[in-house]
């Protein structure tokens, strides 16, 4: 009788319903941390100002992001003024689905006791602060979901009758997630990777070529219709390619120096919870039943491309780590499931699946981030920022522009908030760092001058070598301080 009310307890605590149910509870907990990110509030202003300004990307704001993560913002803007909340709970829906689709992966490639360790550890780590973990609106969030889709598609079509079908779909997906985020470009090569070992011993040389032809049928196709979209709203394709990928060569898209690189690395990937999956990584060498299958160099392969896309900018910032759990998480289900067998690791047999669970639940339960959203929402921090961009809005009509010194949180959050307009397409400062860009600030302010100019009480900025001599003498000639409200220096047109 004991041994039965054992084994029904371990049914339920290991459904894969009931995990969702307690991953989706942590989930919406976190996302209602108030604390807005920086790009969350970026891609609010960009939102907002093609939904309510009809200024669609590439056109009117500089960002070097693919045009997926701005249509989510412009029809949430569109819809209600909680934009960002609005996609944060999208954002939540989209990491129990890729939960769920790497369960289903794990099984299939494992077994369901693999599945399970797979989908605790992936919804738990995601929810880490290392991975910023309460921002659910970020682009790794949605990329990662559709990165997951292709692989599970290309797995699905392993030996199936509508294998066509499959790739041209995990194409459709790999071209979404690259539409969110230009990194997904590792992750495509990593599936194309994948499919062709995984496929090695079934399939002659023909199909292969003719698989990974749908394949990228699809990925073109998806990226298509997201350039049409554009296209529509009068964004060319010249325009698209600078703004989307020949930004990435602009120095605001990559650290300064190797050396500073080298310090974040090892601030988050060797200093930090994320040495966890180092364990499974090495334990996964060690997988009897997997080396020397096409399998197991196909997962390694997955997570050897993830982890350069994760590299790439040398930021490290949380978000950006997302793109790697799932390959890792995959492998930890895996290293799980085998170490419960006798043959594994350990001597032991008959050893307990619900004290593996507990331990795994232990290791990977998010405190840091809880702790924190609790936090905030208990002291809920000033609204500053906001009340700032409010007052602009107050102050300011509809066609109005105005304009802020710096790239600071707080001032993009003010920007955000305002829903005017910015003078110039560069507003901020992140990516004014050359002569060029400088030149054109400075025509922007001329021909679309602002009323207003916000900058931060006491900031050390330096007018004339972030902007150029231009601009410095423009701001001195034709504004003078009006008040000094809410840590922000306001500046009125004269």
């Amino acid at each position: 009788m004991r041994t039965m009310k054992k084994n029904n307890l371990i049914e339920i605590v290991t459904n894969p319903y009931l995990i969702l149910v307690i991953l989706s509870i942590i989930f919406v907990f976190n996302s209602l941390n108030p604390v807005v990110s920086y790009d969350e509030n970026l891609w609010s202003y960009m939102g907002n100002l093609w939904a309510k300004h009809g200024i669609p990307p590439y056109t009117g704001a500089v960002e070097n992001k693919t045009p997926a993560i701005f249509f989510l913002y412009a029809t949430a803007n569109f819809l209600t003024a909680e934009s960002i909340f609005v996609i944060r709970i999208l954002g939540v829906f989209a990491t129990l689905l890729s939960a769920f689709i790497l369960y289903c992966i794990c099984e299939k490639l494992h077994s369901k006791r693999a599945g399970i360790f797979c989908m605790l550890i992936f919804g738990l780590s995601m929810s880490w602060r290392l991975v910023d973990g309460s921002y659910f609106a970020h682009t790794e969030v949605f990329m990662v979901l559709f990165s997951v889709l292709a692989f599970y598609f290309i797995i699905k079509a392993k030996g199936s009758s509508k294998m066509k079908y499959d790739l041209f779909l995990a194409g459709i997906f790999i071209g979404i997630a690259i539409s969110f985020k230009q990194i997904a470009v590792t992750t495509l090569v990593a599936v194309v990777l994948f499919f062709l070992v995984f496929s090695a011993n079934h399939l002659s040389i023909k199909k292969k070529i003719l698989g990974i032809s749908l394949f990228f049928l699809g990925v073109i196709l998806s990226i298509s219709l997201s350039i049409l979209i554009l296209f529509i709203y009068g964004v060319s394709f010249l325009d698209y390619i600078e703004g989307a990928w020949l930004i990435l060569f602009n120095s605001g898209s990559k650290v300064s120096s190797f050396g500073i690189q080298i310090a974040h690395f090892f601030d988050k990937l060797i200093g930090s919870r994320f040495v966890f999956f180092y364990f499974f990584v090495f334990l996964f060498f060690y997988q009897k039943k997997l080396v020397n299958k096409p399998l197991f160099y196909g997962i390694l392969l997955w997570f050897v491309f993830d982890f350069i896309g994760v590299n790439a900018s040398g930021y490290y910032y949380g978000h950006q780590i997302k793109q790697v759990i799932p390959s890792l998480s995959l492998m930890g289900g895996m290293v799980m499931g085998n170490l419960m067998a006798p043959h594994f690791y350990l001597k032991r047999k008959n050893l307990n699946l619900l004290w593996y669970f507990i331990i795994l639940a232990f290791l990977f339960f998010p405190y840091k981030q809880c702790y924190r959203t609790l936090n905030l929402l208990l002291n809920p921090p000033d609204s500053f920022s906001k009340n700032m961009g409010y007052w602009v809005k107050e102050h300011t009509f509809k066609n109005d522009y105005i304009y802020i010194l710096g790239d600071d949180d707080k001032l993009i959050s003010a920007l955000a908030a305002s829903s005017r307009v910015s003078s110039s397409n560069y507003f901020n400062l992140i990516f004014i760092k050359e002569d060029i860009h400088r030149h054109k600030v400075y025509s922007d302010l001329m021909n679309n001058t602002p009323k207003i100019i916000l900058k931060i009480e006491n900031d050390s900025l330096q007018i004339k070598e972030a902007y150029g001599e231009k601009v410095d003498e423009f701001f001195k000639s034709n504004y003078t301080l009006f008040t000094v409200k809410e840590g922000f220096e306001v500046y009125k047109y004269h």
